[in-house]
C-alpha cells in the first residue's frame, strides 16, 4: 500500500463532475482555491497581472515562477478537456488533453498555510489520440485489454443495471486458475471508506461526537496533539504524518504490530502542522480512527465492521488479511513486491496496525457495489451521517499496493465502473491501467447530465463562470462568461460548488442559479441535458 497512496481525480471539464478523495478536501479549503485559482490563471486569455501572482507563487521565487507559469500559458491554449490529478501529497499535476498532444503541468505547494506555490514546470508530448470507448464497443475494448496482458476484473451500471461482470486473465498463474467475478482481490485504501462509516455510525449511537479530542479515547497523548478532534483526523487536518512503520519493519505494510504499538508510534511524531492549520493526507489519521472505533463499540475493528458494516450491506465476501480463504477463490498478487508464497492476501499474516483502518482488506466487486448502494440507500448510517458520507461525490477513487494490486472505481451505484487487477507490476502496466479506467470512465460518466460550464472558485470562495459551451444547457439559458454564481436552488455556491450541483448532474433536475452580472443579482434557471 505504500508504493501507491490512494488517489483521486477531480475532474474540472466543461462537464462537470463532482470530485472525490479519499480524505476529501473541503472544496472551500485554501490548498483547493489555490490550485483553481492557478487553473483559472492558465486559462485565461489576458496575461495575468503581477498583483494577481503575488498570492499564487512563493514570493523567494516570483520571477521564476512568473515565468513558468506564462511557459505553461503558452502550451495550453486550446484546451478541450482539462483534469487535475491530485495525489495525496503535496505535489499536484493539471494534464491538458489537446488535439495533438497531451501537456503536463507539475507544481509543489509550500506544506502549511498559506499555501504558496513553490515550483512549477511543464512538459509536452505528442500521443496518438485513442478511440473513445462507446457501449457498443465495451466488450471487444476490454477483450483486447485482455489480449494485451489485462489481468484482473471489471464491473459497470449503467442506469443502475450491471451491464458488465466479468473477469480476464489468472487469480493464479501458476496453478492456473482464471479469476472470475466473485474473485477476492486486496482493495488497497478502500477500507478508509469503511472507518469513515464505522466513525459516523458511533456518532449516530450518540456514543461520540466529531469535535471530540483524541485525549477523549486515549492516555499520555503529548501536548502538541492533545488539539487533534476526529473531525481533524477525518478531513485530513491532524498533522500527523501519512505513515507509521519505521525502519526496523521487515515489510511496510505486513510486519505486525498491535494496536497499542501503532497509537504509540502515532502519537510519537512529530506534527507536520498544528491541529487544523494545515491539510495532509494522513493513512495514520485513519489508524487512529479505527483504534477509536474499537475504544469505543468494545469490539475489534473486524468484529466491528463485519457486524455493523458489510452485514447489513449484504457484503459475504469483505474481509482481512490472513482470513482464511480457498485458494481457488483469491487472486495471487503480481507486482513490485512479493511478501509470500504464494503472494496473496491469506498468507500475509493477519492485518497489521501498520495498516488497519486504511488497507488490509480484501474483497470483490460485488461487495464492492453492495457497499455503494448501502450507503445511498441508507441502510448503514442516519439521514444527516449518510449525507455527510456522501459529501465525498461520486467522483473517481484509485487504490493499490506495492504487491500487483490496483483498484479505480467510481461510487454512484447508477452509473458505476470497478476496475481492479492482481498484476500492475511495472509502470508500464500501471500506466496501462490508469489509461483503460479513464477511458471507461469517461464511457460511464457520459451518460449523465451537464451544464456546459467550467468553474474557477477565487480566494475569497466567490464562484465564476471561467467558460461555456455553445449549445449548451447553460448557453441556452443565458448564463455567461464572468457571471458570479452565488447559489444553486437556495444552497451557497461557496460551501462546496461541485458537491451542491452533484445531485441535479445525476438526476436532471432544473437548477435555479442566483448570479451576480455587472453588479446585479438576478435568478437564471438551467435544465441540464443529458450527455448520451
Amino acid at each position: 500500500m505504500k508504493l501507491n497512496l490512494r488517489i483521486s481525480l477531480v475532474l474540472l471539464s466543461l462537464f462537470i463532475v463532482s470530485p472525490v478523495f479519499a480524505q476529501p478536501p473541503a472544496q472551500d479549503s485554501p490548498r483547493i482555491k489555490l490550485i483553481q485559482k492557478l487553473e483559472s490563471i492558465l486559462l485565461q486569455s489576458d496575461d495575468p497581472s503581477n498583483d494577481r501572482l503575488k498570492d499564487l507563487v512563493n514570493p523567494e521565487s516570483f520571477d521564476q515562477l512568473k515565468n513558468g507559469i506564462a511557459e505553461a500559458r503558452k502550451l495550453v491554449k486550446q484546451v478541450e478537456v482539462s483534469d487535475i490529478l491530485l495525489e495525496s501529497k503535496t505535489d499536484g499535476k493539471l494534464v491538458y488533453e489537446l488535439p495533438a498532444k497531451i501537456v503536463t503541468v507539475t507544481f509543489g505547494l509550500t506544506e502549511n498555510a498559506p499555501f504558496r506555490i513553490n515550483k512549477i514546470s511543464t512538459e509536452e508530448r505528442t500521443e496518438e489520440r485513442i478511440e473513445p470507448i462507446t457501449w457498443e464497443t465495451l466488450e471487444s475494448t476490454l477483450d483486447q485489454a485482455a489480449r494485451d496482458g489485462f489481468e484482473g476484473a471489471v464491473l459497470i451500471t449503467r442506469n443502475g443495471k450491471t451491464v458488465i461482470n466479468k473477469a480476464y486473465g489468472y487469480a493464479n498463474r501458476e496453478k492456473k486458475v482464471k479469476n472470475r467475478s466473485d474473485t477476492i482481490f486486496a482493495i488497497g485504501s478502500a477500507p478508509i471508506d469503511f472507518t469513515h462509516a464505522g466513525i459516523l455510525l458511533l456518532k449516530d449511537q450518540g456514543k461520540l461526537k466529531l469535535d471530540d479530542p483524541i485525549t477523549k479515547f486515549f492516555d499520555n497523548v503529548p501536548e502538541d496533539k492533545q488539539e487533534i478532534t476526529i473531525q481533524h483526523l477525518m478531513r485530513g487536518q491532524s498533522g500527523l504524518r501519512d505513515f507509521h512503520d519505521i525502519a526496523g519493519d521487515k515489510n511496510p505494510d505486513h510486519t505486525w504490530i498491535d494496536r497499542d504499538e501503532a497509537v504509540k508510534r502515532i502519537l510519537a511524531h512529530k506534527l507536520l502542522f498544528a491541529p487544523g492549520e494545515g491539510r495532509r493526507h494522513s493513512h495514520s489519521a485513519w489508524g487512529l480512527l479505527a483504534a477509536i472505533i474499537e475504544v469505543v463499540s468494545n469490539e475489534t475493528y473486524p468484529q466491528f465492521t463485519k457486524t455493523r458494516l458489510f452485514q447489513p450491506a449484504g457484503m459475504t465476501s469483505t474481509g482481512f488479511f490472513g482470513d482464511p480463504i480457498a485458494e481457488d477463490n483469491v487472486a495471487v498478487g503480481y507486482g513490485f513486491r512479493k511478501s509470500s508464497t504464494p503472494n496473496s492476501p491469506p498468507h500475509w499474516g493477519k492485518t497489521s496496525w501498520l495498516v488497519m483502518g486504511s488497507g488490509g482488506q480484501v474483497s470483490t466487486l460485488g461487495d464492492m457495489l453492495r457497499w455503494e448502494v448501502a450507503m445511498r440507500e441508507g441502510k448503514i448510517l442516519s439521514e444527516e451521517s449518510t449525507k455527510l458520507y456522501l459529501r465525498q461525490g461520486d467522483g473517481v477513487s484509485q487504490d493499490g499496493d506495492m504487491f500487483g494490486f490496483e483498484f479505480m472505481h467510481s461510487r454512484d451505484p447508477q452509473q458505476l465502473f470497478m476496475l481492479i487487477s492482481n498484476a500492475v507490476d511495472s509502470r508500464e502496466t500501471r500506466q496501462t491501467f490508469d489509461a483503460l479506467g479513464r477511458r471507461i470512465n469517461a464511457l460511464v460518466r457520459s451518460s449523465k447530465f451537464s451544464l456546459g460550464i467550467a468553474m474557477a472558485v477565487d480566494a475569497d470562495g466567490s464562484v465564476a463562470i471561467q467558460r461555456v459551451v455553445e449549445g449548451s444547457a447553460a448557453d441556452k439559458s443565458g448564463l455567461k462568461v464572468g457571471d458570479q454564481l452565488v447559489s444553486a436552488n437556495g444552497e451557497s455556491m461557496s460551501e462546496n460548488p461541485m458537491a451542491i450541483l452533484a445531485p441535479y448532474l445525476k438526476t436532471g433536475r432544473t437548477i435555479e442559479f442566483e448570479i451576480v452580472r455587472n453588479n446585479l443579482s438576478q435568478k437564471i434557471e438551467v435544465k441540464p441535458t443529458r450527455n448520451d
